[in-house]
């Protein structure tokens, strides 16, 4: 395809949302970075403060309809009609979207927040630091963080869209989620290209963003191994491998470069999962993820509505409502990725695979990791805490594996998985929004490769220049900012399939019943 036919086929409105905020930011930021980004952080706070409510109510909501939808007979409806077939195995697709969704982020706080939110616990919720009550609190808080919430706001995302793309015949692009609303009529130009606009805006940040925490994290491990000082050099130095590589597997496309990442990064996990369970404390992490699943079930909705309405430390809205925010940044596009996946399979199968699952295995990862760094802490006497605020976050990971044996394995594969984490987010991110951009792109399967190195390229770009520029921090404030409006968008979307189905969906599921009563017929 030359250059001229490409040009063509790209979408230019919603395209240059991104990269004319991000050129503004990056200009603005070598100006005046601290300041800016002052002034940016301040517009999120006041956002939190006056709203952030509306982002714990719809968060909540999303995670009650998908529940309620895995039991509804809508969840039989089958993405493509009732007679299309499953393109990938349930393995295949299980491990692509927990890797696509939250792998990077559960190797970064698996320990980090049990052992910070332990010690440090929200004021308004007068616990003592060290606490049984308080570890009990700080683990149903992490499950709170990375299970169900994060992963309904990509399935909410998900079934909308799904159903509008494999259903209706729709455009592969997030604004078909809102067509529901208007009972499955096209909207009008300029919608779609803002809706689409702000939701490529927010996935570049939030992919920049995660890249961020990524270079920290493995240079952090980089000098743990081979005692590599990071700064810039080392920095540029990940950030050009780990662009190189995802732009090069985005390029082979999803039934190779995805499936064959997400598959081995899957085993890594679960891996490194068995190890921490047989050579920590292994009981007592047992114990303490149990007690804890149980406290996170029966205070799940109280948890989900957590103001702090009288509080001054403004604790909820600094960590639960900036989680879902940062989440809610990446919900559109994630649910579109995910999508690719789900053709010829149920809504009920689409919730299972994509929001139960991966929920499950996150409270077991943090409930292993997290509990074993709070015996550390509290039974065994490592000053866990004090060594992560001299070090940083990002290094105590790296620090729990001196605890078990093999630390010299152990460690520089920690480093492999983080890098394949990102490597495969990004993959799976590059080759949406690639596909997102373009025209006419219902049947296409695969971006061309120039539409993929310019988004590779522009993610990756981003991060480098914020993190050199000491503007991280710019980037965090963009993406959650931008998880506001997709709030809303995300609410439409809920709403507008729940409207539709209850209009239209009794054919469809008889239909997709009696398609299965004639299959169990023919095996039998």
């Amino acid at each position: 395809m030359n250059k001229e036919s490409l040009i063509k086929r790209i979408r230019f409105i919603p395209t240059a949302f991104p990269v004319l905020v991000f050129g503004v930011l990056i200009v603005l930021g070598f100006m005046n970075a601290d300041a800016f980004v002052s002034i940016l952080w301040g517009v999120f706070e006041w956002l939190m403060v006056n709203v952030g409510w509306a982002v714990d109510l719809g968060c909540l909501a999303f995670v009650i309809c998908l529940l309620v939808l895995c039991i509804h007979p809508v969840g039989k409806i089958r993405f493509g009609g009732p007679e299309a077939k499953p393109q990938f195995s349930t393995w295949n697709w299980w491990a692509i979207s927990l890797c696509a969704g939250i792998g990077t982020g559960i190797v970064f706080w698996g320990a980090v927040e049990p052992l910070l939110h332990s010690m440090r616990p929200a004021g308004g919720m007068g616990l003592e630091p060290g606490s049984s009550e308080a570890m009990i609190w700080a683990m149903r808080t992490s499950f709170l963080h990375w299970t169900l919430t994060p992963y309904s706001i990509y399935v909410i995302a998900g079934v909308a869209i799904g159903y509008a793309y494999y259903n209706l015949g729709k455009p592969y692009a997030v604004s078909s989620g809102l067509c529901l609303l208007n009972n499955g009529k096209d909207l009008n130009p300029m919608t779609v290209n803002i809706v689409d606009g702000i939701t490529l805006l927010a996935i570049t940040g939030g992919v920049a963003g995660s890249l961020g925490y990524g270079l920290l994290q493995v240079g952090s491990g980089l000098e743990f191994v081979f005692g590599v000082v990071p700064g810039p050099p080392v920095w540029i130095g990940i950030a050009l491998v780990i662009i190189t590589a995802y732009t090069i597997s985005s390029a082979t496309g999803l039934d190779r470069g995805i499936k064959w990442l997400s598959d081995k990064n899957a085993w890594i996990f679960i891996g490194l999962l068995v190890f921490v369970t047989i050579f920590g404390p292994t009981a007592r992490m047992l114990n303490i993820t149990t007690q804890s699943l149980g406290s996170y079930v029966a205070n799940f909705i109280e948890g989900m509505t957590f103001t702090d309405a009288f509080g001054t430390d403004l604790w909820p809205q600094w960590w639960d409502m900036y989680w879902f925010v940062d989440w809610l940044s990446f919900g559109p596009i994630v649910g579109l990725f995910l999508i690719k996946l789900c053709y010829g399979r149920t809504i009920r199968e689409f919730i299972i695979v994509n929001l139960i699952a991966p929920s499950l295995f996150g409270m077991i990862w943090f409930g292993m990791f997290g509990g074993f760094a709070l015996d550390l802490q509290i039974v065994q006497g490592v000053d866990l805490l004090g060594f992560m605020d001299a070090n940083g976050l990002e290094s105590l990971m790296y620090e729990v594996f001196a605890y078990v044996p093999l630390t010299g394995l152990i460690r520089p594969l920690m480093i492999i998985t983080i890098m394949l984490s990102f490597i495969t987010l990004a993959d799976s991110m590059t080759s949406t929004v690639s596909i997102m951009s373009m025209k006419d792109n219902h049947d296409v399967n695969e971006a061309p490769l120039g539409i993929k190195l310019f988004w590779g390229l522009l993610m990756g770009l981003t991060s480098i220049i914020f993190v050199l520029n000491g503007g991280l921090e710019g980037i965090k404030v963009v993406k959650t900012i931008a998880g506001f409006p997709i709030l809303v968008i995300e609410v439409v979307m809920m709403f507008g399939f729940i409207r539709y189905m209850t209009r239209n969906s009794k054919k469809e599921i008889k239909d997709n019943i009696e398609y299965m009563e004639k299959m169990e017929e023919s095996v039998s």
